[in-house]
């Protein structure tokens, strides 16, 4: 059950009918066992393995604060990992040993076990560590109320894509009063409206452009595989922006307050920029409970780079075990090391021209520079292979005209041409909903401050751009979000 499913829309309904209608008391009792049955409702099984990592978690967090030993606290954090490694990555191991195998024997070896992946788990294994090590560190105390710890694990909200919370949010507000608030309906429903506008018509547009000419590279080559790779860039962004922005309006209409995800990405000026802008709650994660811990920038420069290629190699293969995955994460710490050996080089020269840094005409410069170079790395993340990857780049560079762009060849990868405008014009509202943000300019917040005849025009108007122009049918019922797979 998908964030943009009907199904979902009725459990939604349900559950803040409940919150309404409950208590105020009972909020955290109705979290707590909405999350569970929103858990229940994809796999049973897995629900009896999420209440056993929670207890387990939970007795962890007390006995992290009454022993400080290290032996005692890795030991946790290891046990705490554990499902993770083994439903993610004990095939991609036993592919490994098969390929040294069959090149050593000239066999074709192949033993996989059939594991089924827990939904969320990169997601609520994350979210536990951090609060271990918080406790641990002495940040935070260990959480004595079960249900409320209960609660803060498996908030449904963030089992699907995110984003990471961490210990001092959400736990702390899950055991603030409860004051029931129609302007957090009104921003939590317009929150998930807007969500469903960028995935459905936007995000799922594109990825059936990426989808044609990924799966048949030899039918296409030039313009359209550019176009397809950067197509992706876009795909990736706003599925997992609206996916967040789902769960931020679901978890905002109950009072919650979800940690911000992306801050307008393809906006930044360099990759190192990027990276403080996408999945900021993953990245801040990796920075508190990896990079920091290994010394993070404070013992010299050669170790600060080596320490950005261990988080950017695991951030590889926390979203998913293959060489494809764990050489996207390093091209991108790669490609931030570089661009900080080469800022002394780009200062001096705009020094050398007088060229102010400032202006919107560099500052675009170096944004195209940085989606171009973003967007050549996600075809790694996106492709079957590095086999498959190399591919793409080739076709990409076969038969390279410029005429592909007026000669209706853009019109025959997925989209026709009457859905190709379309794309193109929600695109434009996506870029001048992103500049406003980066202005400073809270479009949200300025359309809640308004009229109420206005804010019902534009939820309206939404709406049924969602219900018109939303990406239905077959396609509907496959199009699940790109980072649930995480």
């Amino acid at each position: 059950m998908t964030f943009n499913s009907f199904a979902f829309l009725g459990f939604f309904a349900a559950v803040m009918l409940l919150y309404f209608i409950l208590p105020s008391k009972s909020r955290t009792i109705l979290v707590f066992v909405s999350s569970l049955t929103f858990y229940a409702l994809y796999n049973v099984k897995v629900t009896v393995f999420l209440c056993i990592y929670i207890i387990l978690v939970y007795a962890f967090g007390i006995l992290a604060e009454r022993s400080k030993s290290k032996a005692i606290f890795a030991l946790m954090i290891v046990a705490g990992l554990l499902p993770l490694l083994i439903s993610k990555y004990v095939n991609f191991g036993l592919s490994i040993i098969d390929s040294v195998i069959s090149r050593i024997t000239a066999s074709d070896a192949g033993h996989s076990i059939n594991i089924i992946v827990p939904l969320g788990i990169s997601y609520f294994t994350f979210k536990s560590i951090g609060y271990i090590a918080d406790v641990y560190k002495g940040k935070i105390s260990a959480e004595r109320n079960f249900i409320t710890f209960c609660a803060y694990i498996s908030f449904f909200r963030e089992m699907l894509a995110g984003p990471i919370d961490r210990s001092d949010n959400l736990l702390l507000q899950l055991k603030e009063k409860d004051t029931k608030s129609f302007y957090n309906l009104e921003r939590g429903v317009l929150l998930l409206v807007w969500g469903y506008f960028e995935k459905m018509c936007v995000a799922d547009r594109l990825g059936e452009c990426v989808d044609t000419v990924y799966a048949d590279l030899y039918a296409y080559s030039g313009v359209a595989v550019i176009v397809s790779i950067a197509f992706y860039s876009l795909q990736i962004y706003l599925d997992f922006a609206g996916c967040t922005h789902m769960a931020m309006g679901v978890a905002y209409a109950m009072g919650f307050k979800l940690p911000q995800n992306f801050s307008q990405p393809y906006l930044a000026v360099s990759v190192q920029n990027f990276w403080k802008r996408w999945h900021m709650s993953l990245m801040g994660w990796f920075k508190e409970y990896v990079y920091i811990p290994m010394g993070g920038n404070r013992k010299g420069t050669i170790r600060k780079y080596i320490n950005m290629m261990v988080v950017f190699a695991l951030s590889g293969l926390w979203h998913g075990a293959g060489l494809s995955f764990i050489l996207w994460g390093c091209l991108n710490g790669l490609l931030q090391i570089c661009g900080m050996i080469a800022d002394p080089v780009k200062e001096k020269v705009y020094r050398l021209f007088n060229a102010d840094t400032s202006s919107d005409a560099i500052k675009w410069f170096k944004r195209i520079g940085t989606f171009i170079l973003m967007s050549c790395t996600w075809v790694f993340f996106r492709a079957d292979s590095v086999k498959h990857a190399l591919l793409i780049f080739k076709r990409a560079f076969t038969g390279l005209s410029l005429y592909s762009l007026t000669d209706g060849t853009l019109y025959s990868i997925g989209l026709n041409e009457k859905n190709m405008h379309l794309l193109a014009f929600f695109l434009l509202i996506i870029l001048i909903y992103d500049i406003l943000r980066e202005k400073g300019i809270r479009p949200f917040e300025k359309i809640l401050g308004s009229h109420w005849i206005f804010k019902c025009i534009v939820f309206l108007t939404v709406l049924f751009t969602v219900m018109i122009f939303g990406i239905y049918g077959t396609a509907f019922d496959a199009s699940k979000f790109i980072y649930m797979q995480f």
